[in-house]
Parts: structure tokens; C-alpha cells; sequence
């Protein structure tokens, strides 16, 4: 047995599709049968329903004439019919059920609570035993429907037992000339009426029957075409996958042949296959070429990341022979490069400058945007006299042949190591937070100023604030407080709030920076970084000492 016989042997399923369409056909085909046969039973019963009800109403009508008003005005007690008369009467009814195949024909006349029978017919055994019932009978067994006949002088048919038999009756109200009501009624035998609904019954399941068998019969001879080719396409897709989607001359030209030779479903799906191996083979081949470019761009982006973050500081502590300063730094980007930024430099002996910026847009472009907004303001930090200086000359410079349009936030500021004072500028950017040396968290207040790379006019104030010994400064960009979860809940400024007042027990600026960004991860979840994330934090240990070496 060669290979591809092999592995589709072992990929034959034991209940294939040939058996389970003809289940299927076997359970369609008993449920249609089934239903043919409930329906047309439900129909012959209604047919025979309604022609005994027919009779009935017929029957009812006549007696009607046989026991006319003039008879029933007459009627007020147990004496108001002479024997003879009635049994005349009785005698007359009894031969009309017998012509009729009814088993009674009667009235009923109500008297206060009771209802009696005032005429009626009788059966040859009962005339034969003298035991048929006599003229003003209780009939203390009366169904509910005759009563409600009476009560409101509508026509019924009902189906009961008593003392008498099992029967379907019908009672027909009238109205004598005395404004009184009696009821006329017929009774027809129960067991004829199941004697009939059961023949019909036998005649409904019999046809159900034939029409099952030959449905089977017709469905087991139309099976074989339909499920072939469709046994011999999983042959040819099996043997596609074996070869790497690669289609020999025997398969092709089988898959042909098919759709060739049959015009419906099937030659669509020989076609549609045969079409779609030719497709993928060719997308195979573009998948070939979009992995390696892929795989040169991640490469690119890789180096270009590298790039990126060695532009950043990246060294802590950064000033290891200076014990009145404690800086950290973290950069998260959610893509390979990202939009933001932190930086920081002595200007001089006693003066620390320090920035946190996020430009607009995530990937290459802002990547591009931020080593340029980097550079400015390294270059501007080393000759502005202050931070509004600073931030005006960088805006300016931004501006100058934006063609991207592109801005950056920006929050930049300039220590004094020897007081703790600091001045600082604001570009938009989020509010930096101060966590004392006793554990107090506070915001700075928002200072106005427009982002960076908008406006080249723009003019940017500078404020001031001390920290004192053991204070440190805490500054972050929008992918911390809009950080978001599972279910889109931002992580909020009070949140932020809340995790820098958990690093009391120890106060470092790697901590503080650490403790921040692992709350973050934790708010988070499973849920993909959707933006940058930069904190920067600058702590004043107090007056500037240098460690000896």
C-alpha cells in the first residue's frame, strides 16, 4: 500500500459520510412519514367527526318533529302524558333510532334543579326486558353539558358514559310556544365511532409506511453519486497537504474531470478546489517573500530601538560620586519604538535639568519626533537662562518644517542642588507629584502652556517650588494614569496617588519609579500596553557631598 493510501486509510472515519446521510435520509423520512400519517389521521378523524355530528344535528332536528311543541306545552308534571300516548310516542322514536343507527333519540324537560325525561326512545332489548325508561325519569346522572344546554340555550355535542353506555350526543335547546326550554338529543354508540377512527388510523399508518420505504429506497439510490466525488475531493485535499499543497498531473486532472461531468454543487466544489489549491499556491509563494521583508523590518525596528533607548540615560545611579541626588528612569513602549521621552544633565556643578515629554503618535514617526525633541533640548538646556526659555526655543525649532504636524507634551524643570529649589515650565503635560520625606503625596499645581511644536509663537512661563531634604519628584506621561483594564477602567490620577503613598517604607527613586510602574501591571492585567509609559524620578538627599574614592 503505498503512502497516501496509508495515511487515508488511517484518516477513514468509521462512520462516514455515506452512513450518516443515510441516517439522516432514515430520520427525515421517519419524521415526514410519522407527520404524513398524524396529519392524515387528524383529517379522516375530522371527516368522521364531523359526519356523525351531522347525523346528529339531523337526527335532533326530526325528533323535534316527532315530539313537537303542542307535546312538551302539555307537560307539567308525571301525570300529563297518558301511558298509552307516551308508549305511542316511545314506539315511533325507537323505530327512528333504528333507522337511524342511533342508540336514543329523546327531550328533556328541567323542572327546578332536576331534569327528567319527558320522551324518549328505547332499545329491543330494553322492550324485550321492559326496563326502557318511562315517561318524567329522573336522569340523575345528566352530564354538565346538558345542564349547561339549558342554562344557556346553546346547541352541544359531548362525549360521556352513564348508567346507559358510552356515547357522543347532541343536545339541541328549543323554545316551546310556552316560553319554556327543552332539549332534544341523539346518541350515537362510542365503540362504532372508535371502530371507525381506528380503521382510519390503520389506514394512515399503512400509507406513512409505503411513503417511508419509498423514500429509503429512493434516497439509498441517490446517495452513491452525490457522496463519491465527494469521498474522492478528501482523497485529493489529503494528498495536497502530503505534498505541500503541490497538485500532481492524476489529481488535477481528476478534480477536472468532475467538474466537468456534474453541473451542480459538486462540480462547483471540484472547480472552486481546484481554483483555490492554484490560489494558495501562489499566496504560499508572497508569504515566502512578506515573512523575509517581516522578518527585515523587525530587524530594522530591533536596531532602531537599540537606537532609541541609547539615546536615554540608562546608568543608575547616574551621578555615583554625588550624595545629594537620587535619579531613576524607566521607558516602556507599547510598540518596538515609541513616542516618549525623559532626559536629564548638570548644567553645572549645582544645577540638575531635567525633562518628561510624550509626542503624538506611537511607532517610527514619533520615535523620530522624540531623539529630535531630545537633542533640542540638550542643546537648549546648556545655554537658556531659565525653563520658559528653554521650552520657547525648543517650540520654535519644532515648529520650523513640521510637515507631520506632529507635537510633543512636555514638563521640564532645573534643580538647585545646593537649596532644593526648582523652577520649572510646563508644555501641556501631565502635573508632576512630590512625595515628601514623611510620606506626604502631593500634585503640583497645573500651569498653563500649550504642547510643544504647535505654535511657533508660543511663550512659555517659568514657576518654582522647593523640595526639601528627602523630597523627591515624580513625573510620568499619560500611558500611566490612561493606562487601562479588561474592562476600559482608566488608572486615574488617584490611583497613582495611592501607589507613590506606598513607597514610605523605602523612599529610593528606583523604588518610587519601580513601585509605580508594577501598580500599573497589576491594574492592567492580561490587557496589551496600549501606550508609552515613562516616569522619571529626581529625589534631593540635601546638601550637596561627594563620595571619596
Amino acid at each position: 500500500m503505498s503512502e497516501v493510501a496509508t495515511v487515508v486509510e488511517r484518516h477513514r472515519r468509521h462512520f462516514g459520510l455515506k452512513s450518516q446521510l443515510l441516517l439522516l435520509l432514515f430520520v427525515l423520512n421517519l419524521v415526514a412519514a410519522t407527520a404524513y400519517s398524524v396529519v392524515l389521521y387528524d383529517i379522516s378523524r375530522g371527516e368522521i367527526i364531523e359526519g356523525i355530528d351531522g347525523r346528529l344535528r339531523t337526527a335532533a332536528y326530526a325528533v323535534a318533529e316527532i315530539a313537537p311543541d303542542v307535546y312538551h306545552a302539555r307537560i307539567i308534571g308525571p301525570t300529563s302524558i297518558p301511558s298509552p300516548e307516551f308508549n305511542r310516542l316511545q314506539y315511533r322514536m325507537s323505530r327512528f333510532a333504528d333507522a337511524s343507527n342511533l342508540v336514543y333519540v329523546y327531550t328533556y324537560m328541567k323542572f327546578g334543579d332536576e331534569i327528567r325525561t319527558v320522551s324518549t326512545s328505547a332499545t329491543r332489548r330494553e322492550m324485550e326486558a321492559q326496563t326502557q325508561t318511562g315517561f318524567f325519569a329522573l336522569y340523575d346522572t345528566a352530564p354538565k353539558a346538558l345542564y349547561a344546554s339549558f342554562a344557556d340555550g346553546k346547541m352541544r355535542y359531548d362525549e360521556y358514559s352513564d348508567s346507559f353506555g358510552r356515547f357522543r350526543s347532541i343536545y339541541l335547546p328549543v323554545r316551546g310556544i310556552d316560553d319554556r326550554t327543552y332539549v332534544v338529543g341523539a346518541d350515537v354508540d362510542l365503540a362504532m365511532v372508535q371502530e371507525r377512527l381506528i380503521q382510519a388510523l390503520k389506514t394512515s399508518i399503512a400509507v406513512g409506511a409505503v411513503m417511508f420505504a419509498l423514500s429509503m429506497t429512493l434516497g439509498w439510490l441517490l446517495v452513491d453519486p452525490i457522496v463519491g466525488p465527494l469521498m474522492r475531493l478528501t482523497v485529493f485535499t489529503r494528498n495536497i497537504g502530503l505534498r505541500n499543497f503541490q497538485a500532481d498531473e492524476a489529481d488535477t486532472a481528476a478534480m477536472q474531470a468532475i467538474s466537468q461531468r456534474r453541473n451542480d454543487e459538486v462540480g462547483s466544489l471540484a472547480e472552486a478546489m481546484s481554483a483555490m489549491i492554484a490560489r494558495l499556491q501562489s499566496y504560499l509563494v508572497e508569504m515566502e517573500t512578506a515573512t523575509a521583508a517581516r522578518e527585515r523590518v523587525e530587524g530594522e525596528l530591533s536596531a532602531a530601538r537599540d537606537i532609541q533607548v541609547g539615546m536615554l540615560p540608562r546608568t543608575f545611579p547616574p551621578f555615583p560620586d554625588r550624595g545629594d541626588i537620587d535619579v531613576f528612569a524607566l521607558l516602556e513602549s507599547a510598540k518596538h519604538v515609541g513616542g516618549d521621552l525623559y532626559d536629564y544633565l548638570l548644567i553645572d556643578d549645582d544645577r540638575l535639568f531635567f525633562v518628561v515629554g510624550d509626542v503624538s503618535g506611537k511607532g517610527v514617526p514619533a520615535a523620530l519626533f522624540m531623539a529630535m525633541t531630545t537633542t533640542l533640548f540638550k542643546a537648549s538646556a546648556l545655554s537658556g537662562r531659565d525653563t520658559g526659555e528653554i521650552m520657547t526655543r525648543v517650540n520654535a525649532e519644532l515648529c520650523r518644517d513640521n510637515a507631520g504636524q506632529m507635537f510633543v507634551t512636555a514638563f521640564a524643570g532645573i534643580l538647585d542642588l545646593r537649596t532644593g529649589a526648582v523652577e520649572y515650565s510646563d508644555g501641556g503635560h501631565e502635573a508632576p507629584f512630590v512625595v515628601r520625606a514623611n510620606g506626604a503625596v502631593h500634585r503640583l499645581p497645573k500651569q498653563p502652556g500649550l504642547a510643544l511644536g504647535v505654535m511657533d509663537d508660543a511663550r512659555y512661563a517659568t514657576a518654582a517650588f522647593q523640595l526639601a531634604p528627602g523630597d523627591a519628584l515624580v513625573l510620568f506621561t499619560d500611558g500611566v494614569s490612561e493606562a487601562t483594564d479588561a474592562h476600559d477602567a482608566l488608572y486615574t490620577i488617584p490611583r497613582i496617588e495611592a501607589a507613590l503613598g506606598s513607597a514610605r517604607s523605602d523612599p529610593s527613586a528606583r523604588r518610587i519609579a519601580e513601585g509605580l510602574a508594577q501598580d500599573v501591571r497589576v491594574f492592567v492585567g492580561e490587557v496589551p500596553q496600549s501606550d508609552d509609559i515613562a516616569i522619571l524620578v529626581i529625589r534631593f538627599e540635601g546638601a550637596a557631598t561627594t563620595t571619596q574614592g
